[in-house]
């Protein structure tokens, strides 16, 4: 099990800027990081991971990645959140897939967040037609 530890992210930025996420909390193999940068709380982005293992009653392991991107506004010099955007990933891991098959699985799924098209699905929010 690998230990708690920062996370460095480089943002979305056309110089993209490397970004730490400090953790928050670790109970369980679940964890949560912060980019405690903004100073309150309530504004401050958040990566989520969740490991849940295979069990009698489920054969396969479970691994969810979240990350929660509050956007602030200002009103009346005031520091408010305005939205929140977030993103999911879940994985389903059969007990019995190999290592290979599991960082295939990882590779297609980091890769296809690259690909230009599946990209313009997100930036430019464009569906595929």
């Amino acid at each position: 099990m690998p230990a708690v530890a920062n996370l460095t992210v480089n943002d979305g930025a056309a110089t993209p800027v490397a970004v730490t996420f400090h953790p928050e909390s670790v109970s369980g193999g679940n964890a949560t990081f912060r980019d405690d940068r903004n100073g309150i709380s309530a504004l401050m982005p958040r990566i989520i991971v969740q490991f849940s293992p295979a069990s009698a009653n489920r054969p396969s392991n479970r691994v969810s990645f979240r990350v929660n991107y509050p956007v602030k506004k200002t009103v009346d010099g005031v520091e408010m959140l305005d939205k929140i955007l977030r993103s999911e990933t879940n994985f389903v891991l059969p007990d019995g897939a190999t290592t290979q098959e599991r960082k295939d699985l990882l590779a297609f799924h980091v890769n296809a967040l690259s690909d230009a098209l599946i990209k313009s699905v997100v930036e430019d929010v464009l569906p595929i037609y």
